[in-house]
């Protein structure tokens, strides 16, 4: 682990000394993709009798800040990274990239959410990025309980959908947005997903998409649109919501949307 977040780091600096540079070549319009980690796919899906989890990525561009992950910390639990990092095109995907990298090896000491993303901060911060920041989400699922531990730094709040089809908000916001202050500190919090509850992670591609006339998408209607198909599956949602949305947006895509649905069978 040791030998891969070094590599990480560095990464990091070189982005860091890179922007300048970056921003000038993608303003003459000769940008070059070469290295750039791909926006997906996303990690195989787990094929679990207690669970069940998709995702679906609507990318506007070439290069994107958003990603998401879900990887096993143990038999028993699972972990779940909603992220968006600010800015477009290169600079935003290798930092996306790079941090991707950094938090599973973090997230693998065994460490509460909140304490990896303080850590993730102050890697952050030391990297000096300048201007550029993200938010993230990071869960850790217990499979067998429906417990899930998590620390919100910044980003737009889940919703849970229960098994009578009622969506409400699930938890709160933790700690300030990634990359910026070095001394923040960020709290765990704790929720539950009962069997047949399903829960919804998204970045603010999908709530700040515009239709022509400039309005939003907003938490109301997304609401509104998992209720209308509070009854499906996890895959089915999520590609009725990207309908949705491109419909909303009526073929004008302003910025990438990311959902991830996890749902408890048992």
């Amino acid at each position: 682990m040791a030998s891969n977040l070094w590599t990480d780091l560095e990464a990091l600096r070189r982005l860091a000394r890179s922007q300048r540079v970056t921003r000038y070549v993608q303003g003459s319009g000769t940008a070059s993709l070469r290295g750039v980690p791909p926006a997906g796919p996303f990690p195989p899906f787990p094929k679990l009798p207690e669970l069940e989890i998709h995702a679906m990525d609507l990318t506007a561009r070439l290069a994107t800040g958003d990603f998401c992950d879900f990887f096993f910390l143990s038999e028993s639990e699972l972990a779940l990274v909603m992220a968006d990092v600010s800015g477009k095109g290169v600079p935003a995907a290798v930092l996306r990239g790079v941090t991707r990298s950094v938090l599973r090896n973090l997230a693998s000491t065994e460490a509460s959410p909140g304490e990896t993303l303080s850590r993730l901060n102050r890697i952050l911060c030391d990297a000096n990025l300048g201007s550029m920041f993200l938010t993230l989400f990071l869960g850790q699922y217990r499979i067998s309980t429906g417990l899930l531990r998590y620390a919100n730094a910044g980003h737009p709040v889940p919703f849970r959908i229960g098994k009578d089809g009622e969506v409400e908000p699930f938890g709160e916001v933790t700690g300030p947005i990634l990359g910026i202050l070095d001394s923040r500190v960020y709290a765990d919090r704790e929720g539950w997903l009962a069997v047949g509850d399903k829960l919804v992670l998204f970045t603010d591609g999908v709530t700040e998409a515009r239709d022509p006339e400039g309005n939003f998408f907003a938490p109301a209607h997304l609401a509104a649109c998992l209720e209308e198909q509070a009854p499906s599956p996890p895959d089915v949602l999520c590609e009725s919501l990207g309908r949705s949305v491109r419909a909303f947006q009526q073929g004008l895509p302003q910025d990438d949307a990311t959902v991830l649905v996890l749902q408890r069978n048992l």
